[in-house]
């Protein structure tokens, strides 16, 4: 393939933001006028403003008395504490469902509660809360108080049956609002409902372990009778501050406001935690020698504490981070790692096998800007992963469905600007059960109805993408010269960490680059690419992950643009700066797409 055939991406490079505040601000706080532009780009050009973000504090986070039915959730949970009244902590069984569980299970196991953790099979029970587990519960003598995590606020069904059983049901959740009203628990503990004066909380995007950490926070401000807390629980919830970033990384909630505080504060946390089986999760995982970001969150821990919950049973995750013994902890540990490899080699064949159903159907035609794929013997917990690969590989939302008996159960994922919660919605007549948020999403349907689902849901998404939608687009920041991403500038990119969802990691556009010496394949199987470009009198060498096949077709002497990210690389007590080339193109050959 020649390098004039490569596939062109369209190129949205951010507005440059006005020069007398960009200087202003790097003479303020000391930044280069790299790191100051971005600042100034993103609303940040008050050096006051930009100097909270360089710089955040912990006490910047909400108080949780105005996070709604924090206070009575808080003091009825104490109340079975004194009582010594059996409380059960109701999970879910991805990275938040049991961080959240664990967050709790810690705070209420240090006050002296009789606390159990329940967390339903993904495959057997599937999400959230279940008749069958109701029924159980209610039958227990004495009741016990439930409350849940992550999960809840759409369960009106077996909210009402628990009422019915007379099981005292409190709610703790994060995700979409059912439309047909609220469930019917004793109290709802959610960042988007209004409080008792009708206010709502400063910041409703929240994930299901940063809810219960403020939880938490809560029940020890009531046991303590002060909003000081006392040094043991003060440790606590610092500690728990590490899970909070766990669960709020995995499910890429946008970091700002609290949650970038919470996954900042969590992430430098990490490496000190009192947690021993998170402990041995950092050490199986080759962790130990790293500073822990945000990345070895959603790329490497994140995925080993999903993988048994989609493979086999949540439950074990959630002990290594609960009450595991140091023996436990490392044989659960390793255990997750062998089934985190099982996991990925099962996904590469549902995504080989789903890739090539799509191309072969023409479901990736330009008039159906949705994929709704279901296909036998499809493990059902991994086709969301692949669903999301999916959508990277296409460009447009994406529902896959594991069909088994009749029944077709699965997941969705969705595209930035596009809600696949309202496409699914719009055939909730066809669905036995659903929900989710505007990102990802879950549902049951008859297999007989799949292609009425299919044909609703596409015709719902191509009123919201256009055919120029479909095209792969890279947001840029800044444009550059090579020898503007030199180590200071780089160490000071750092601070705009951490890096997710509403905080994406800068992309630099470097014009007109000399590839100085052939590019070359690296790697075991040869899959990614080492080049070295030069700018100027500046010398750089760049990696590109997955971009191997390319490395014939960049001689010495080629002139690239390059789209790159930045970061510091620490080894041997020794900083240098690292480039990930995320796309080239030969230099001049199109012009960067000045629209949004």
């Amino acid at each position: 393939m020649l390098l004039t055939e490569k596939p062109l991406r369209r190129w949205i490079i951010e507005p440059v933001p006005d020069e007398s505040a960009v200087r202003r601000l790097s003479e303020a706080l000391g930044l280069p006028t790299l790191v100051a532009g971005l600042l100034a780009r993103n609303g940040r050009d008050d050096p006051e403003a930009a100097r909270a973000f360089l710089e955040p504090r912990l006490s910047a986070l909400h108080d949780p008395a105005r996070l709604p039915g924090c206070v009575a959730a808080a003091r009825r949970i104490l109340t079975a504490v004194a009582e010594k009244q059996t409380i059960v902590v109701y999970g879910d069984y991805d990275v938040d469902g049991v961080t959240a569980s664990a967050i709790l299970w810690h705070m209420l196991t240090a006050l002296g509660a009789v606390v159990e953790n329940y967390i339903p099979h993904r495959l057997d029970e599937g999400y959230g809360l279940n008749s069958e587990a109701i029924e159980q519960l209610a039958s227990r003598n004495p009741k016990p108080l439930v409350i849940t995590v992550d999960c809840g606020i759409t369960a009106l069904a077996q909210a009402a049956l628990a009422r019915e059983r007379g099981l005292e049901l409190i709610i703790t959740d994060h995700h979409a609002f059912p439309d047909r009203g609220l469930p019917e628990a004793s109290i709802l503990v959610h960042p988007r409902l209004a409080g008792m004066d009708g206010d709502s909380y400063p910041f409703g995007q929240l994930c299901g372990a940063g809810v219960a950490l403020k939880l938490a926070w809560q029940i020890a401000r009531e046991h303590c009778g002060s909003e000081r807390v006392s040094n043991a629980l003060r440790d606590l919830l610092m500690d728990s501050l590490s899970l909070a970033a766990l669960g709020s990384v995995a499910d890429v909630v946008p970091l700002e406001d609290e949650n970038r505080l919470l996954v900042r504060f969590g992430l430098a946390q990490i490496k000190r935690t009192r947690f021993g089986g998170l402990n041995a999760l950092i050490e199986a995982s080759n962790l130990a020698r790293e500073s822990i970001d945000s990345y070895h969150v959603g790329f490497v821990l994140g995925p080993r504490l999903n993988a048994c919950g989609r493979m086999g049973h949540a439950r074990d995750a959630l002990k290594l981070l609960t009450d595991a013994t140091a023996s436990e902890a490392r044989q659960l540990a390793e255990m997750l790692n062998q089934v985190n490899q099982e996991r990925r080699g099962v996904e590469r064949g549902i995504f080989k096998d789903a890739e090539a159903r799509v191309i072969e159907a023409g479901f990736d035609s330009p008039d159906r800007r949705a994929i709704v794929l279901a296909g036998e013997g499809w493990h059902g917990g991994v086709i969301g992963i692949v669903a999301s690969r999916l959508v990277d590989r296409f460009n447009r939302p994406v529902v896959m469905l594991n069909v088994e008996n009749g029944l077709a159960q699965g997941s969705a994922r969705s595209v930035l600007g596009v809600s696949i919660l309202d496409a699914i919605s719009e055939a909730s007549h066809l669905l036995m059960s659903f929900g989710g948020h505007d990102m990802a999403a879950g549902l049951k349907v008859e297999a007989r109805h799949i292609d009425e689902l299919r044909r609703i849901v596409i015709e719902h998404i191509n009123r919201r993408l256009s055919e120029r939608d479909l095209v792969p687009t890279m947001k840029i920041d800044a444009q550059c010269r090579l020898d503007e991403l030199d180590l200071q500038a780089v160490r000071h990119l750092s601070r705009l960490e951490p890096f997710g969802r509403g905080n994406d990691r800068p992309r630099f556009l470097i014009r007109d680059c000399l590839v100085n010496r052939a590019g070359e394949r690296m790697g075991r199987d040869g899959r990614h690419l080492s080049i070295h470009l030069r700018q100027g009198g500046t010398y750089q060498r760049a990696i590109g992950w997955n971009l191997g096949d390319w490395a014939a077709q960049l001689p010495a002497g080629a002139r690239l643009d390059v789209v790159c990210e930045a970061r510091v690389n620490r080894w041997n007590d020794r900083e240098s700066v690292d480039l990930e080339i995320k796309d080239f193109r030969p230099a001049g050959v199109e012009e960067v797409a000045a629209d949004a």
